[in-house]
């Protein structure tokens, strides 16, 4: 080694005894605590190596830029392990030839007196290079990571404890209106006004409280239109990223928002309408069929036909405003929660109401109906009154008649129901469920059967159409319920299973 004086600057003495220590015979060896005093004392004076000690300085790169301002020796800064990429380059940037880092355990010079072995006295800047090249790579990544964030739709930032931007994407850009340059290094309330300021730190605590991701669904105004958006916050600590803060993406909402306000009004109307369809609408027809009975004694042969007509509309009023009653409650039943519904009683109790109705008609029930319970709710009473009735007011024959049957195994049931009517086309076997069509839009036969089909795809069942001995076979498969299956609150028959 051919070094022939080496001069230490920092406040750490213990550290510069140790240099001293190490310094081979024949090296002069000072130290300065102040920069000031080394300043003094380098100018003109000959020195191989200056150490300037970062870790003890306040100003480590002006202290490196004076003492390269007063001698022409080489600089060697020392730093921490921990201390930041871009602060080394700024002391390199400002005269230091290379940089040693602390030993991290026991704070002793091995790595700077390694350093200066291994330079024998000549000026070389390979810690230098390596460092430039390391820190080339890491902008890489940075801007690999920049391209990352701006290809997200979503608006992306992260910002400290103080509420301080420290980055973000192109979309965030534009969400707020402001360009990249305006956002870093400012606060939210010099970008969105207090009010919206205050929200965010605020949420910024908690989430840093509670070390847990939060969401937070807010109104923003954004270039004079207000938004709604949902904003979901991370935590960022210290020891994972360099500093404690948030990161958080924002979704645009207001769309959403839009759509479910248009969907609570038309709920709201869907009430309005069922309590319409339940109480007036059918209350009234019920009077005038109520009347056309009395009329019964006081008209003669040739009006007899003309009351049966009015009869007979009046109470397929009463079925369709029933039908649109039980649609409404299946639309507003968001939930649509099933339970163990007893097939027996509810099927039976539909028949005979049916044969109360249309008197006409003949309804038969071969063999026995299974006493089990399927998966389903309330409105499955709805379901086999619906094809009941279709067999009958679809049926051309003189005398409409009606055949059911069912049967069970161990994981479902099928209901039959036949009648005598004209069939059903092959091409029209899915239409009249409205399959295919935009729900009441469709061709089909009405409400009854689309509701139908709509209450069996809750019940995860299914029904079908197909070619009679005479006319229509309806077919109604049902899940069979099992003891897993919630039983209903009433405490209504749960079968024999």
């Amino acid at each position: 080694m051919t070094l022939e004086r080496i001069v230490y600057v920092g406040s750490d003495s213990e550290y510069a005894s140790a240099i001293g220590d190490r310094v081979p015979d024949g090296v002069t060896f000072d130290s300065f605590e102040a920069v000031a005093d080394a300043e003094a004392r380098l100018e003109g004076a000959t020195v191989s190596v200056v150490v300037v000690d970062t870790t003890a300085l306040g100003d480590a790169v002006g202290a490196v830029q004076a003492v390269d301002d007063a001698c022409g020796a080489r600089i060697v800064a020392v730093v921490e392990g921990s201390t930041e990429p871009l602060v080394v380059f700024d002391l390199l940037a400002a005269g230091a030839a290379e940089y040693a880092e602390r030993d991290s355990l026991s704070g002793r010079p091995k790595q700077l007196i390694d350093t200066l072995a291994a330079s024998d006295g000549d000026p070389q800047d390979s810690l230098a290079a390596q460092f430039r090249a390391e820190l080339e790579a890491r902008r890489n990544v940075e801007k690999r990571l920049t391209t990352v964030l701006d290809r997200i739709p979503h608006p992306v930032f992260y910002r400290d404890r103080e509420g301080v931007y420290l980055g973000c994407n192109a979309a965030f850009e534009e969400f707020c209106g402001h360009p990249r340059e305006e956002i870093i290094g400012n606060r939210t309330v010099e970008l969105q006004g207090e009010h919206h300021a205050e929200v965010c730190e605020r949420h910024d605590e908690t989430v840093l409280e509670t070390g847990e991701t939060q969401v937070l669904e807010t109104t923003v105004t954004t270039e004079g239109e207000e938004r709604h958006v949902r904003v979901q916050k991370a935590p960022l600590s210290e020891s994972a990223v360099g500093f404690d803060g948030v990161v958080a993406s924002i979704e645009d909402i207001t769309a959403q928002r839009r759509q479910r306000e248009r969907l609570e009004e038309q709920t709201e109307n869907l009430e309005i309408l069922n309590g319409v369809t339940r109480h007036d609408i059918r209350n009234d027809l019920q009077v005038v069929l109520g009347m056309a009975e009395v009329l019964r004694d006081h008209v003669d042969e040739a009006g007899e036909e003309y009351l049966e007509r009015m009869v007979a509309k009046g109470q397929h009023a009463v079925d369709i405003t029933r039908q649109a009653r039980d649609l409404t409650e299946t639309m507003l039943d968001s939930g649509g929660a099933t339970d163990r519904i007893p097939l027996k009683s509810t099927l039976e109790t539909q028949i005979d109401e049916i044969r109360g109705t249309y008197d006409a008609a003949i309804l038969t029930v071969e063999g026995e109906i299974p006493s089990c319970s399927v998966v389903a709710d309330g409105m499955l009473s709805s379901v086999f009154r619906n094809v009941l009735a279709n067999g009958i007011q679809h049926n051309d024959s003189s005398v409409p008649r009606l055949r059911v049957w069912a049967q069970a195994d161990e994981s479902q049931v099928t209901v039959h129901i036949a009648d005598n009517g004209p069939g059903v086309p092959d091409d029209r076997k899915a239409e009249i469920f409205g399959r295919g069509e935009k729900g009441l839009e469709s061709s089909g036969t009405g409400l009854g059967l689309y509701l139908v089909d709509t209450l069996m795809e809750r019940y995860g069942g299914d029904i079908s159409v197909t070619d009679g001995d005479e006319g229509a076979e309806f077919v109604i498969t049902l899940q069979r319920a099992t003891e897993s299956d919630r039983a209903r609150a009433d405490g209504g028959s749960t079968a024999q299973e």
